[in-house]
């Protein structure tokens, strides 16, 4: 079955749910219906929250499940959140968590864990300030 469009193919506004049909009976349904944040994930987002999901949470599952580092777990976790709270400003982490977070992304490095570029780019993403510790 083909994925619902959320956007309009030709002026890419968001467009509306009003209609609902049953596939057994056939009865239509019309009026104006919430969409859903689920209805906007891209494909790889919904593959990494089936993951979540089945692993119950657990980061170091999900890592081991996809061959990915803890930190590329993290900021796909952080694009779901996004993604289900829009206005929520991931930058806005208090500084000790995002410390914590550079210090991981550091330590992933300095094990072979993690190459550095991919490092990097989880460091720029992950703050807004200056990386005063890398």
């Amino acid at each position: 079955m083909a994925k619902m469009l959320t956007s309009c193919p030709s002026c890419r506004h968001s467009l509306q749910i009003t209609e609902l049909t049953c596939p057994h009976c056939h009865i239509m349904i019309r009026g104006q219906f919430d969409s859903h944040p689920t209805l906007e994930l891209t494909e790889e987002q919904l593959a990494f929250l089936k993951v979540f999901v089945v692993s119950r949470g657990n980061l170091k599952e999900i890592e081991r499940i996809l061959g990915i580092s803890y930190p590329t777990v993290r900021s796909k976790l952080d694009q779901l959140v996004e993604a289900f709270q829009p206005d929520l400003n991931l930058e806005s982490r208090d500084s000790e968590a995002i410390a914590g977070d550079r210090r991981s992304i550091l330590e992933q490095i300095r094990r072979g864990q993690l190459e550095v570029a991919e490092g990097l780019k989880l460091l720029r993403d992950n703050s807004s300030s200056p990386m005063k510790d890398a």
